[in-house]
């Protein structure tokens, strides 16, 4: 191999990415200066790419480089300001909304069924993407198979019931429905974490006409990847839950975090790693909101839901200039409970909407930040999930997001305390694996590895409610977690402790 292509190629490897055969000998054939140039474009484009891409063949390193004579890379000046300027004014937002569908509601009896079969076409369509489910049938066809015969069947599960060491699972597809059972321990044990009302795959055998016995479960899951990274060692806060009005939140924490934000507090290596925030997410319930629980006036600071928005733009205000700033809705905010929810309008938050730094987008949304795909959510969907699944609690929310990825659904419980919109397509599959996986609503941080996606279960800046007293849940506020979008390490910075 010539000596001119070890560093291309280790760039590509470094990157997350394989160079194929056919793309290695295009490369042979260009100078030294346009190779590394094409290579700098390629994984820039690769990183921002909404497909997985993990080879780069020679048909995408030519596209490159047509595309960059169509049109050349326009580069951004510095901002000529003074010397020691943060690094990240220096750079422009790349911030890009990937999914932003407009509802479609639904109503009726025929709303109810028409939501569902779109949830299991979607489904059904990424099980279908593994080796090991391309050859399930139907559960039509399965009811005709001789007994004894294996099968895969892919069915939403519609009840869920344990008979002593049994498990009895109720599934359905679009036209048939089937039992199955399962007994063995380690079958069982895999079983108890299904939730109802996700699409699943059974690998079975036949036990009655209408009877399975389980020899696996086979979940939608999520693939193992390589993250997308940000050519440029930018960061993003991801933060939730401010409960702003209540007069739990907890205003010093969150001074202290814009004023560490602005490089006034922290010892210097942590004074570095504010400079290159260049986002801050904020993952629902800005504010504490009004009437959200019996006797909640008497726990508010500010009693006007505007006023409580008002307070919020005040202080998001002063964030750094250069910073972009993404606001979902949450179970607080003053907008419809069920989910998907809208942006929260400007009805109620006009400053909000009035700042052209700040993004209102809807919960759950998509983003793409310097390339890097983020799946924001505010995660009211984890009272069900923790409540209801074995081995799972309020104290560890990150592995009820882990369980998520796995269901390949943000909310998949439908008719519990989680309020879904019927609507003609169901919104809140996960269709392909994000970089990022954000939730709040817990008010305990965590962060995770799971395949490749970061996940983070953002805290609060809210004391301890009355509520989370009786349930014996300590909250953990004033913590934010920054992720480094270059190289997806996560530092949470708790402001309890971090001294001015």
């Amino acid at each position: 191999m010539s000596e001119n292509l070890r560093p291309v190629l280790k760039r590509i490897i470094e990157a997350g990415y394989q160079l194929s055969a056919d793309g290695l000998e295009y490369l042979r054939t260009l100078e030294k200066g346009t190779r590394e140039e094409l290579m700098r474009r390629a994984i820039q484009r690769a990183n921002a790419s909404p497909d997985e891409l993990y080879v780069l063949d020679q048909s995408f390193l030519q596209s490159v480089v047509e595309e960059t004579r169509k049109k050349p890379e326009a580069r951004r000046p510095l901002t000529g300001k003074k010397r020691g300027r943060p690094l990240a004014s220096e750079y422009d937002a790349q911030l890009e909304v990937v999914e932003d569908h407009p509802a479609e509601p639904a109503g009726g009896v025929e709303g109810f069924v028409e939501y569902f079969r779109s949830r299991y076409k979607k489904m059904e369509g990424i099980l279908r993407e593994r080796m090991d489910v391309r050859d399930a049938v139907t559960i039509g066809r399965a009811l005709k198979m001789p007994l004894k015969s294996t099968v895969k069947v892919i069915g939403i599960v519609t009840r869920k019931r344990a008979r002593g060491h049994r498990l009895f699972i109720d599934l359905e597809d679009l036209e048939d429905s089937i039992t199955v059972m399962a007994s063995d321990e380690e079958t069982v044990r895999k079983g108890l974490s299904i939730l109802e009302d996700q699409v699943i795959c059974v690998e079975a055998l036949k036990y009655r006409q209408d009877l399975l016995i389980a020899k696996d479960f086979i979940w939608p899951d999520v693939p193992s990847k390589t993250p997308r990274r940000s050519e440029i060692p930018l960061c993003a806060a991801f933060i939730s839950d401010l409960q702003v009005g209540s007069k739990l939140f907890l205003d010093d924490l969150f001074d202290r975090f814009l004023r560490w934000m602005n490089l006034e507090v922290g010892p210097p290596e942590s004074r570095r790693l504010a400079a290159r925030v260049k986002y801050v997410i904020i993952a629902g319930d800005l504010v504490d909101g009004i009437g959200v629980y019996p006797e909640q006036m008497s726990e508010l600071a500010i009693t006007d839901i505007r006023d409580q928005y008002e307070a919020v733009a005040a202080l998001l205000s002063k964030l750094p200039d250069y910073v972009e700033i993404v606001v979902i809705p949450g179970n607080h905010d003053a907008v419809r409970k069920s989910l998907p929810q809208p942006p929260i309008s400007e009805e109620y938050a006009k400053s909000l909407h009035q700042d052209e730094r700040i993004h209102m987008l809807s919960n759950p949304s998509r983003l793409r930040l310097n390339g890097v795909e983020a799946l924001i959510c505010h995660g009211k969907a984890l009272d069900d999930v923790l409540s209801q699944t074995p081995g799972l609690d309020f104290h560890a929310p990150v592995k009820g997001m882990e369980l998520l990825l796995r269901c390949r659904h943000v909310a998949p419980i439908y008719g519990a305390t989680t309020p879904i919109a019927p609507e003609k397509e169901d919104r809140l599959v996960i269709t392909s694996a994000p970089d990022i996986f954000q939730m709040g609503h817990v008010h305990i941080y965590g962060s995770k590895r799971y395949k490749g996606v970061t996940m983070i279960a953002s805290g609060a800046w809210q004391g301890q409610t009355s509520f989370q007293k009786r349930m014996n849940l300590i909250p953990t506020p004033g913590i934010a977690p920054i992720v480094d979008l270059q190289t997806h390490q996560v530092a949470a910075l708790d402001f309890n402790r971090l001294g001015g």
